[in-house]
């Protein structure tokens, strides 16, 4: 329950940084330069007096997007090309699992990287291309998954009575592999949070006047002597959001 607590009050605060901050995150005030922590600036101010709070709150929507998608499609198309790959068998299992594997075999930060030089980094661009490339992996689980779940002898009774397939799917087969995919789609949304950060530090099509977490710890690292909360903050909200995620997701399934 408090992990629940904790999870939903992070994504209260991911949702509402997508609508409102407390100072426009672009807003460039000199005089308030490395302000530190203020009632007015409750983290501080930047080197060129933009709110480090509103920044991050604005960065969180951000990720939180790329999370949404990339759990979205992987969970998708994934369990969707894995059950039938189980399902249908024969050579229509191996075309589809042989496609599936390419997806694991291309490294998914290479896909977003080129996805991001191609389209420029963006919300949408990272959760397609780290959505597409977590496609292979969702669905040689589900795959797993749904062969153990065939060989069953509810599913072999369900069959010899003449159930149709499509029911058969509906009613026995997902109820017993949903459960595992979505603990599976939940560890890998700390990942996508940890790989858009990456790709934003990377800075590869990125626009520099986005606030996304990975580019202010791009842009502080010049002052992680002299002013290190500028990269604290940002470093500790994609640490907080992955451990978070991780940390729920495998209390879950245990």
């Amino acid at each position: 329950m408090p992990r629940l607590i904790m999870l939903a009050a992070l994504a209260g605060f991911l949702c509402v940084g997508g609508f409102w901050q407390p100072h426009d995150p672009d807003a460039v005030d000199m005089l308030a330069r490395h302000s530190g922590m203020t009632a007015s600036h409750l983290l501080g101010t930047d080197h060129v007096g933009r709110d480090l709070l509103s920044r991050i709150m604005a960065g969180g929507w951000r990720t939180a997007c790329v999370v949404l998608s990339v759990g979205a499609i992987g969970f998708l198309f994934g369990t969707l090309l894995g059950t039938a790959a189980a399902v249908l068998g024969g050579w229509r299992e191996t075309v589809i699992l042989r496609f599936c594997e390419f997806f694991v075999m291309v490294p998914t930060l290479i896909v977003a990287l080129t996805a991001a030089a191609t389209f420029g980094l963006s919300p949408l661009s990272a959760g397609l291309a780290l959505g597409l490339a977590g496609i292979g992996p969702h669905a040689l689980l589900a795959h797993s998954l749904s062969q153990r779940v065939l060989g069953q002898p509810f599913i072999l009774a369900a069959r010899s009575l003449g159930v149709a397939p499509l029911r058969m799917i509906a009613r026995h087969l997902l109820p017993n592999t949903l459960p595992l995919m979505y603990a599976y789609v939940g560890n890998q949304a700390g990942l996508a949070a940890v790989a858009y950060a990456s790709l934003a530090f990377i800075g590869l099509g990125a626009d520099p006047s986005k606030p996304d977490w990975g580019s202010m710890l791009f842009e502080y690292r010049m002052f992680i002597f002299d002013h290190p909360m500028l990269m604290i903050w940002p470093g500790a909200a994609i640490a907080l959001v992955t451990v978070l995620l991780n940390g729920f997701f495998d209390n879950d399934r245990a």
